[in-house]
């Protein structure tokens, strides 16, 4: 009896069949969806002060032209930036901007369309089923998930974009598997790790691909073995005929939460429902006595989530429901600049929001938003999740893009380039599109 493959190797004939099996229609257009809306929400921070990084453009250390790893990690610290990136809500992973910075990274020049869409589904397939596999291990240890699993789902895309063969593409998932860190005491302390996190994910990924492409050897258990990361992380044993049929299962880019708002992903349908119920309702922030807010039991306590006391960042604004709800009932919408430091009627309208685990269902992040008026009126509200789609991403195209300085007409006919990728020239017309705009102008050029 032959002995069971391992599961870097599973992974790799996953990896390895990707390449020759054309997507799917609702898979290829989910491909586009993703990869439209990471676009949109990094060419948005175009030019946007982060810490550490105050031109926004690029990074202190790397002269153009940039290393494909160094642009990986640029790349997703701007579709990161405004914390709008895509989310994987059963695996609480960003796959967007670890997958797809570390493709469009080391894309050769003229990609074939068809073949990149195919690689980015692969890497966001690899990263929601470990995802969902070992996320109570990585929530029990303090561990962040993008950081664990986005360094595999990055490498396995970056392998497919490079065509590398079953043996190199195992080697690539082993060494990526070393790359796995990252912890949530970000979310308690209200400081800027999460950026580097989710960057690190996106450039760790891809050289681990170039290393594996170079000859790099990883060990060959580096998930299961007895000093692998599944032991490291408490996690029980993972057969590969049981990971084989994970990652056959559903496509995890068709699960994908797209975010609508500068805030976390758990917070997404409580502020859209808060912003609903203020618009139909004609609520003033002077006529809120409570707001109660339910969110599913896993999300309520996630750290970060529900914190009495009020931001002093934006980063902790950003994750803090009570602040999402507060500025969107205080302003109608929540626009990144209003989160930290909010305005007076929001941080009045905060002191009166209290938050509870127990929503059923919702398993996209849902919430249900109870409002009391000093008028006796009592507003009810609910959304499983928050949809984004092909319309929605064209009006955020159209917003957020000539606020960034972005030009009108990139921002109208980027949709139209996303749709066109998988036609002949499709990629080299989405780069052309970008040119002078740094750093996209840079991708798919290697």
């Amino acid at each position: 009896m032959s002995a069971s493959p391992t599961l870097a190797a599973t992974i790799a004939a996953c990896v390895a069949r990707s390449g020759s099996q054309p997507l799917r229609k609702s898979t290829r257009q989910a491909a586009k969806a993703v990869l439209l809306h990471n676009l949109i929400v990094g060419l948005a921070a175009h030019g946007m002060p982060l810490p550490g990084l105050p031109c926004g453009q690029g990074l202190p250390w790397a002269q153009q032209p940039m290393t494909a790893p160094d642009l990986a990690f640029a790349t997703s610290l701007q579709m990161g930036a405004r914390a709008q990136h895509d989310e994987h809500p059963s695996s609480v992973t960003h796959l967007g901007s670890t997958v797809i910075p570390a493709c469009l990274a080391i894309a050769p020049a003229g990609i074939v369309g068809a073949r990149l869409l195919s690689a980015i589904a692969v890497g966001y397939q690899i990263g929601g089923v470990l995802g969902n596999y070992l996320l109570p291990h990585i929530r029990d240890r303090g561990m962040r998930a993008t950081g664990i699993v986005g360094p595999i789902a990055a490498a396995a895309a970056a392998a497919a974009v490079q065509e590398l063969d079953e043996t190199a593409i195992a080697q690539a998932i082993s060494l990526a598997v070393n790359r796995a860190a990252g912890y949530t005491q970000v979310w308690h302390s209200g400081t800027d790790e999460w950026r580097l996190q989710t960057a690190a994910a996106a450039r760790d990924g891809l050289e681990s691909a170039l290393w594996a492409a170079g000859g790099a050897r990883g060990a060959d258990a580096a998930l299961e073995g007895a000093s692998g990361l599944l032991h490291a992380l408490g996690a029980d044993a993972m057969e590969a005929a049981q990971l084989a049929d994970a990652l056959a299962g559903p496509p995890v880019i068709e699960q994908m939460l797209l975010k609508a708002h500068p805030v976390c992903a758990i917070n997404q349908a409580a502020v859209e429902v808060a912003i609903d119920l203020r618009a139909h309702a004609a609520v003033e922030a002077q006529q809120i006595v409570r707001v109660t807010v339910r969110l599913a039991d896993a999300d309520a306590v996630y750290p970060g989530i529900d914190v009495a006391r009020p931001p002093t960042s934006w980063s902790q604004a950003m994750m803090d429901v009570r602040q999402g709800v507060a500025v969107a009932l205080a302003e109608g919408r929540v626009e990144i600049d209003a989160l930290h430091p909010a305005s007076v009627e929001a941080q009045l309208v905060r002191q009166r929001v209290s938050v509870l685990g127990g929503m059923q269902g919702g398993a996209g992040h849902g919430a249900e938003i109870v409002i009391e008026l000093a008028d006796g009126r009592r507003l009810e509200g609910r959304a499983e999740s928050v949809e984004v789609d092909s319309e929605r991403s064209a009006q955020m195209a159209a917003e957020l893009l000539p606020a960034a300085g972005i030009s009108d007409a990139l921002a109208v006919r980027l949709p139209g380039f996303v749709d066109a990728l998988d036609e002949p020239d499709g990629v080299r017309r989405l780069v052309a599109a970008m040119r002078g705009i740094e750093p996209w102008a840079s991708l798919c050029s290697r």
